[in-house]
C-alpha cells in the first residue's frame, strides 16, 4: 500500500498542473524521448553511441544509452511515445518505495519498516519522481540493492541466486546513470557490515553479484560500448556545456541546501536520533553515496531529480521520529506532505 500511496500522491502533485505537469518531463526536447526518431537501431546506437554523442539531447549525452535502450524496446511494442513513459516514471517511484521497504525490512525489521512507511509516501523529493526518468533509475538501484540485502542474510544457492539478481540490477544502473558508479558505495556499505556481522551469504552473494555485472559490461563492451569510455566523453559534454558556468563556489552550498529542503525536515530530525545500527548502515551508506557524487562536481545543480538515487535511504532515518505517539508521528509525516505541496505550489521546475 505504501508503494501505491507514493505513486499515486507523486502523480496527484503532478497533475496540479494538468496532463502537462505528468508529460513534460517525458516530452520535452532535452529528454529522452525526442531521440527516439533520430537514434539508429538498437545494436547501432550502442555501437556508435560514443562517436555520434553530439547528435542526441542533452539528457542522452549526459547518461549511458541504457534507458534510450529501454524507450526503444517500448516503441517496438507500440508505447513510444509520452503517455507510457510518465507512466513508467509513474510505476518506478512505486518499485522505489517498494525497493527500499523491503530493504529495511530483510535488513532491520518489520517495526522499522511499518514506521518508515508513511514517511516514504510523501518525502518532497517525490515531486520530481513522476517527471524525469531518474525515479527509474533509483528504483533499479533500490531493487538491486533489495537483492544483495535478501542474499548477504540467507545461504546456499538462494544467496547465488539473489547475489545475481543485484548484481544484474545494480550493473544495469551503471548502464542508466553514471551516478549509479557512487550509489554502489551503499551495497559495499552493506557488504562491508555484513563481513563484520558474520553474515552467513556474504561470500555467495558478493561473488555471483560480481560475477554478473562483470557479464553485463563485458556484454555492452562486446556490443560496442565501454563503460569508461562512455564516462569520459560524458564528462567532457559536461564541462564544455553549462558546467562551466555554474560554479562550484555557489553549488557546493546549494546542492546540499536542495538536498535538505528534498529530503524534508523529518529526515533531518530523524538523522539526529537514530541510533539502530543497523538503521546506520543504511542511512549512513546513501550519505556516503550522496556525498561522493557532491564531491565528484559531476552535479552542479538539478540534484533535485539527479540525487533521487540516494534521497530514498537517507530518507529512511526518519522512522527514529515515529513511535508511540500516534498524534507525533501523524505530525511529522504532515510535515513532510505539506513541504512537498509548498514546493509544488511555489516552484517552476522542468521536473
Amino acid at each position: 500500500m505504501s508503494s501505491l500511496g507514493s505513486g499515486a500522491f507523486a502523480l496527484l502533485l503532478a497533475l496540479t498542473d494538468g496532463a502537462d505537469g505528468v508529460l513534460h518531463g517525458a516530452v520535452h526536447p532535452s529528454e529522452y524521448l525526442a531521440n527516439l526518431t533520430t537514434a539508429p537501431p538498437a545494436g547501432e546506437f550502442v555501437r556508435t553511441f560514443v562517436e555520434r554523442i553530439d547528435e542526441y539531447s542533452v539528457h542522452v549525452r549526459g547518461h549511458p544509452p541504457g534507458f534510450v535502450l529501454v524507450l526503444k524496446a517500448l516503441d517496438s511494442v507500440g508505447l513510444g511515445d509520452g503517455w507510457p513513459t510518465a507512466l513508467l516514471s509513474v510505476a518506478a517511484t512505486m518499485a522505489l518505495t517498494a525497493g527500499v521497504l523491503v530493504t529495511v525490512w530483510v535488513t532491520v525489521d518489520a517495526d522499522w519498516m511499518r514506521r518508515v512507511a508513511p514517511l516514504l509516501v510523501v518525502p518532497p523529493y517525490v515531486l520530481w519522481a513522476v517527471t524525469s526518468g531518474d525515479a527509474v533509475f533509483a528504483a533499479v538501484g533500490a531493487w538491486g540493492v533489495a537483492a544483495c540485502a535478501f542474499g548477504l542474510r540467507t545461504s546456499g544457492w538462494r544467496a547465488v541466486v539473489a547475489g545475481a539478481v543485484g548484481g544484474l540490477l545494480l550493473a544495469s544502473l551503471l548502464f542508466l546513470a553514471y551516478g549509479g558508479a557512487t550509489f554502489l558505495l551503499l551495497p559495499l556499505t552493506m557488504a562491508v557490515s555484513a563481513r563484520r556481522s558474520g553474515a552467513p551469504g556474504k561470500a555467495r552473494t558478493v561473488a555471483a553479484a560480481i560475477g554478473v555485472a562483470v557479464a553485463v559490461t563485458a556484454a555492452f563492451a562486446v556490443a560496442g560500448f565501454w563503460w569508461f569510455a562512455g564516462a569520459a566523453e560524458t564528462r567532457l559534454q559536461y564541462w564544455a556545456g553549462t558546467a562551466q558556468f555554474r560554479t562550484w563556489t555557489y553549488f557546493g552550498l546549494a546542492n546540499l541546501a536542495v538536498a535538505l529542503v528534498a529530503l524534508g525536515p523529518a529526515t533531518f530530525a530523524g538523522l539526529t536520533r537514530l541510533r539502530d545500527r543497523r538503521v546506520l548502515v543504511l542511512v549512513g551508506g546513501g550519505l556516503v553515496a550522496l556525498l561522493a557524487s557532491h564531491l565528484s562536481q559531476y552535479s552542479r545543480g538539478e540534484v533535485e531529480r539527479i540525487w533521487l538515487l540516494f534521497y530514498p535511504w537517507i530518507a529512511v532515518a526518519g522512522g527514529a521520529l515515529i513511535g508511540s505517539s500516534r498524534l507525533r508521528s501523524a505530525a511529522w509525516v504532515g510535515m513532510q506532505a505539506a513541504g512537498a505541496i509548498v514546493l509544488q505550489a511555489a516552484l517552476v521546475s522542468k521536473w
